[in-house]
């Protein structure tokens, strides 16, 4: 028996075509959309409906409200996160999320929450194979792009290795981030592992990276580990499920077991 598909709802019908609308540039980013009574005059429809519609696009991302001047476009586009590329062209400038966001044309701004010795909480003392309360550096962060909060961003670094690079306890650590400074004390990272999940935002990552409340966020715990196969740091990544792709490849360690296209081992 064939399937019989039921008609679009009207407040889905109008999310599609103010979703079309934002995607030909009817709508550009950062501009207002037009109000409910704007819009509800325009389609002729309820402003229920046009409410309804206009939070499908909050919950997809695609606006977001500023109270008191109304409802607008989100102006970062999508950004693609590959893990291998990010890395290898962090000294382009003072680390891999601002060098991804200036190859996409826009600002990028750091917000400095915390940095300083604190104690290593459980699961960042697992990860380091440190004693849990143990000291490390933390720098907790809160990185935008043309002013609209991209992720939140804390990184732990054991304290032995954080006290022998002043630099990483100042705001801008310099040229190529914590990973050059690293690097200079003889600890550059080699080799990294990312655990990733998707979850709902707790309420004060949705007021930080301004989120309508339900909106999912991509959870990374990124960690790094020297030549000598030493973790030397966990970074815990939330970021707006919407605003990003993440991109991994790698090459397959079996290969050579295998013949290759031409029949030859």
């Amino acid at each position: 028996m064939a399937a019989i598909q039921t008609p679009k709802s009207q407040y889905q019908q109008v999310a599609d075509l103010l979703r079309s609308r934002i995607a030909d540039g009817t709508y550009s980013a950062d501009q207002p959309l037009p109000s409910e009574p704007q819009l509800s005059a325009e389609l002729g429809v309820s402003r229920q409906t046009i409410n309804r519609a206009i939070n499908v696009l909050r919950n997809a991302g695609l606006v977001r409200v500023r109270r008191g001047f109304g409802t607008f476009i989100r102006g970062v586009p999508q950004v693609t996160r590959d893990a291998k590329k990010r890395y290898a062209a962090r000294n382009q400038g003072t680390g891999a999320g601002d060098v991804e966001m200036k190859a996409l044309g826009l600002t990028p701004r750091t917000e400095y929450v915390e940095i300083g010795r604190a104690k290593a909480p459980s699961a960042v003392a697992d990860a380091l194979g440190i004693d849990v309360d143990a000291p490390v550096l933390v720098r907790r962060r809160r990185l935008f792009a043309n002013d609209e909060p991209t992720q939140l961003a804390d990184s732990f670094i054991p304290w032995d290795l954080a006290e022998g690079a002043p630099e990483l306890l100042k705001r801008d650590a310099g040229r190529g981030g914590s990973y050059t400074r690293l690097a200079e004390l003889g600890h550059g990272p080699v080799r990294f592992t990312e655990e990733v999940t998707v979850r709902t935002a707790t309420e004060d990552e949705a007021q930080l990276l301004e989120l309508d409340g339900g909106q999912p966020v991509i959870d990374i715990t990124h960690v790094a580990w020297d030549a000598a196969d030493r973790a030397v740091e966990v970074a815990l990544h939330v970021m707006p499920g919407n605003l990003w792709r993440l991109r991994y490849d790698w090459d397959d360690p079996t290969a050579d077991e295998y013949p290759t296209a031409d029949g030859d081992a």
